[in-house]
């Protein structure tokens, strides 16, 4: 009978499938680990596990307490920084106006040109368009940034010596002195050259560009946030906007006809041109300063 039994129980066996094997087993393992489970005496799984309420109150009030001196501290942070940049704000808005008052009082003392109705050989670029609020950081942009040279770091071994600056280009009979923008209430001294000592005095004429009235592209250049603001609010203008340009005690007339936004080493616009052009130079945007924006007037005949 045991034989037959065996011969029996090896056909079932081997008439089931993987699954219904890898079941069987499974649940014999189960079987197994019940009765070992049962059969031992050890009374540590029943061991009770005792819970203290307060522990968590106390845990939760002492994190509860960490977390709001943090977040004071954090709030007092920036209210720091907040403060700190607002007074450098003032600070700068101070100085503008400081140095736009001095700048026209100098003007109002030395008397306006009268006003009546109605170019010269390039120079080559200095490598950065003018009309930045930082000194070029280096010779491959326009002249007038805001922001002063870079030195070389210590760790390559070289001590470069600064040049000494070059004097400002001397005013001839028929160089601008003063420029008037009606739409935007601007109304500046000119000076010649517009390297980063000449433009805190003003509106700097690029050196080697034509004078008002000549055939070719007078460059005139000034900084939107530091030393008065002069063109702050150049972006505003409109074709057909007026500029006012005086030179030897003449009024001369240009009409805005284009504007443009380029990287401070595009110095294309310091090129000569056929007719008889103002450009304008200014940094942007507003006190960030990583472009130029390019304000072309076309002189009225």
């Amino acid at each position: 009978m045991f034989g037959k039994s065996n011969k029996s129980e090896e056909r079932r066996v081997a008439d089931l499938s993987l699954e219904e094997l890898e079941a069987l087993v499974e649940e014999r393992r189960r079987i197994e680990r019940a009765r070992t489970f049962a059969e031992t005496d050890d009374t540590r799984r029943f061991a009770p596990i005792t819970v203290h309420p307060g522990d968590g109150k106390k845990k939760r009030r002492r994190r509860g307490w960490r977390d709001h001196i943090l977040f004071l501290v954090e709030v007092a942070a920036v209210l720091g920084l907040v403060a700190i940049i607002v007074v450098a704000l003032l600070n700068l808005q101070s100085l503008n106006q400081e140095v736009a008052a001095a700048i026209r009082g100098d003007q109002a003392q030395t008397g306006a040109e009268p006003v009546t109705n109605v170019a010269a050989v390039p120079a080559q670029p200095s490598g950065e368009l003018p009309g930045s609020s930082f000194p070029p950081a280096s010779s491959s942009e326009l002249p007038g940034s805001s922001f002063p040279p870079e030195a070389l770091p210590a760790s390559i071994g070289i001590n470069v010596q600064q040049a000494p600056a070059l004097p400002p280009p001397t005013s001839g009979p028929q160089s601008p002195t003063r420029i008037v923008i009606p739409a935007l209430g601007v109304d500046w001294p000119i000076v010649p050259g517009d390297g980063w000592e000449q433009l805190k005095l003003g509106v700097g004429h690029h050196a080697g560009s034509v004078n008002p009235g000549e055939r070719g592209n007078m460059v005139l250049s000034g900084h939107n946030d530091v030393f008065g603001e002069v063109f702050k609010d150049l972006e505003a203008l409109k074709n057909g906007d007026e500029v006012q340009v005086f030179a030897g005690g003449k009024l001369f007339k240009y009409a805005v006809r284009a504007k443009r936004i380029v990287t401070p080493d595009d110095l294309s616009v310091l090129q000569p041109t056929r007719e008889g052009v103002v450009t304008l130079i200014t940094c942007h945007p507003y006190r960030v300063d990583t472009h130029r924006l390019i304000v072309i007037a076309q002189l009225i005949p």
